[in-house]
């Protein structure tokens, strides 16, 4: 986690931000991580202003061409309804006049649907596309107008700064930003002092600017009329043999070839002026557009195979060329979904491996779309699945939390042992300084020796207090991991929880009758919290609160499951727009993207986790239909338990949540 490491640290020691004003930067950049879990991606974030771009989407797709039908787009505005409901507290910090308005048209449309039982007048969801198109700019603005009150401390409650902070994650990812270079930007804004939150904005959504991005592409030497499908753009061909000498004199163009390496065969450079707010997202745009320029090179010649080369340059007018690759996640060990070959999976894993190797994004959620389907999930059946994601969700964010305490307290650790080797080089290059003094004859340099040796002085100084404050943090900190980690145990490299329902102990009130190893967990817990600050003890607190009140909690679940829908009915719209109406592009399609794979990702994990324990029990197989039925209902039953109940969460169980034992729910218990 890049935002909880010890050069973040190191940036935050010279300049002491809050934990409110920590906690929106790493929970922004927390969203936009691409490796981020489910629910906490920026794909899945209950956003009003995703659900209202993807209702105009349909509503205008349905006034042009029918698609979605009248009945999936009924069921679309209806989510999109639920979905700025949820997400309408947040807008009382602006944008709520807009937002009513929103509500309104979609409102006029659901009820045309809903009480006339036929397909609304086309003209009614032209005239409603026009004004949600309308209102989606005002709103994003009002967005971008959030980081002010959050920055300042004007907003107190946790759960609504969690929300705001989402909604703003959503708007710097659809305008558009790389997050590695965002977090980069972010740690150069801060390491200059407190910013104001003016700067803060600056960095999240900074003016675009024109790229010149180059590309490679192999397999033609010569795109003919490309200009007709990428305006602006310019040509060069590679090919075998070519020397340095046959390039223009220019270093992007020169260092791009290299990066290129040997050419068999043919291959060309398409540069073309790309706007964006930093060159790797212009980068992306670019290859997105030339991508799908090329499919009107391959429909010409089926013959040929044309392919984009991972690598890229970047230039602008006052900087220096930046060159990248297209990132591909590794790791150096891979492990198999289960120790069998689950038959009843078998299409679907086939569809999300496609899914993912499909660089359309409409394409890539079709695909997910029909990885969910050959498990048995029917358009009309979508609530199930989303309820079992809302509870596998909450599997996820609770270990999500763990993670963050562990890499929290373990940054600060390195963070202090940074410092001390920091001083100990300031040392020697003071002893260094006050050594050539010595050994030289001049006037100036016997002048300079006292300062030096005060030099020397006060940086043994502050070394030996570094090297106190090491010792007292390594034992603090180690003491509370051990103590964390005696109760609450992991496994494997990346310390996967083997049992949640011990860091679920830990996060519930604590009780007097508690073991003596929970108390101290507990006690670990919460002085890693206070040490590590920002998102980490954020996220430790408002979990806690949320443990602590169970209405609070099915909130939450409820406004997960509202979020999965959502996406589910959108991608089941999407799915018709692509294969019956030849779409293969859409406003938030990338999201939609994401969030597809992302959901059969989930289905696959606790489908697989299901049949695995009742392969152990040598026991049938329950069709994944059911299994999304089974938990469905378990949503609904588990929200109620939490609705009715006065005290804490305590009887809830999150080991065996999504699995087909039935205790997730001890009355009683005490651990």
């Amino acid at each position: 986690m890049r935002y909880v490491n010890s050069g973040w640290l190191q940036a935050l020691t010279s300049t002491p931000l809050n934990d409110r004003q920590r906690s929106l930067l790493e929970r922004v950049l927390f969203a936009l991580d691409g490796n981020g879990h489910l629910g906490q991606n920026v794909a899945t974030l209950p956003s009003a202003l995703v659900a209202m771009i993807r209702a105009q989407a349909a509503l205008e797709s349905y006034g042009a061409s029918n698609q979605p039908r009248y009945e999936l787009l009924g069921r679309v505005v209806d989510e999109a309804i639920s979905s700025i409901g949820r997400a309408a507290p947040a807008y009382r910090l602006g944008g709520r006049a807009d937002l009513a308005s929103a509500m309104a048209e979609l409102s006029v449309v659901a009820g045309v649907i809903t009480q006339q039982k036929h397909a609304p007048p086309l003209n009614l969801t032209r005239q409603a596309a026009t004004q949600l198109d309308r209102l989606l700019g005002p709103l994003t603005e009002a967005v971008k107008g959030w980081v002010k009150p959050l920055w300042t401390g004007a907003v107190g409650d946790r759960s609504l700064a969690e929300q705001a902070a989402s909604e703003i994650a959503v708007v710097v990812a659809l305008e558009g930003r790389d997050s590695t270079v965002l977090y980069e930007d972010t740690l150069n804004l801060i390491r200059r002092g407190v910013p104001s939150a003016d700067a803060v904005r600056g960095v999240l959504w900074p003016p675009k600017r024109s790229h010149l991005v180059t590309l490679a592409v192999h397999g033609t030497r010569e795109l003919r009329g490309l200009t007709t499908f990428v305006a602006g753009c310019q040509q060069r061909k590679l090919w075998a043999g070519q020397t340095e000498d046959d390039l223009p004199r220019r270093d992007a163009i020169r260092k791009l070839v290299r990066l290129v390496g040997p050419v068999e065969g043919s291959a060309v450079l398409v540069s073309s002026p790309t706007e964006a707010a930093d060159a790797d997202t212009a980068a992306r745009i670019a290859r997105r557009e030339l991508s799908e320029a090329l499919d009107h090179y391959a429909a010409g010649d089926r013959l040929i195979d044309l392919h984009l080369a991972p690598v890229w340059a970047a230039e602008l007018p006052t900087d220096r060329p930046t060159l990248g690759t297209v990132r591909t996640p590794g790791q150096r060990v891979s492990y198999p979904l289960t120790g069998h070959m689950p038959a009843s999976l078998r299409a679907a894993m086939r569809a999300a491996n496609l899914a993912r190797r499909v660089d359309a994004p409409m394409a890539s959620a079709a695909l997910s779309w029909s990885a969910l389907e050959s498990t048995g999930l029917k358009p009309t059946e979508v609530k199930l699945l989303a309820g079992a994601c809302a509870l596998q969700t909450l599997r996820r964010h609770l270990a999500s939390a763990h993670a963050l305490l562990l890499a929290g307290g373990r940054a600060h650790l390195e963070h202090q042992r940074h410092r001390v080797e920091t001083e100990k080089g300031q040392l020697r290059k003071h002893e260094n300084g006050a050594r050539r003094c010595e050994q030289s004859d001049s006037p100036n340099a016997q002048n300079a020796l006292i300062t030096r040796l005060e030099q020397v002085e006060a940086s043994r100084t502050r070394l030996e207090y570094a090297e106190k404050e090491l010792q007292a943090v390594e034992a603090t900190v180690s003491a509370d991991l051990a103590a964390l980690g005696t109760y609450v145990q992991t496994e494997g490299i990346k310390e996967r929880l083997t049992s949640f329902d011990a860091w679920l102990d830990v996060l519930l009130p604590t009780q007097s009758v508690s073991s003596p190893p929970l108390q101290a967990a507990q006690v670990a817990a919460v002085s890693l919290a206070k040490r590590c600050g920002g998102l980490a003890a954020e996220t430790f607190a408002l979990w806690r609160s949320r443990l602590a009140a169970p209405q609070d909690l099915a909130t939450w679940l409820d406004r997960q499951a509202g979020t999965y829908r959502g996406v589910l009915e959108w991608l089941y719209a999407t799915r018709n727009l692509v294969i019956h109406g030849g779409h293969f592009t859409a406003p938030s399609d990338e999201l939609t993207a994401h969030a597809a794979r992302g959901i059969v990702d989930m289905a696959l994990e606790f489908l697989s986790n299901w049949h695995t324990v009742e392969r152990a029990r040598a026991v049938s197989e329950t069709p994944a239909k059911d299994v999304y039925g089974h938990l469905g209902n378990r949503l609904t039953q588990l929200v109620d338990k939490l609705a009715r109940s006065s005290t804490t969460c305590r009887p809830l169980r999150v080991d065996h949540l999504t699995g087909p034992d039935s205790t997730w729910w001890v009355a009683g218990s005490t651990p």
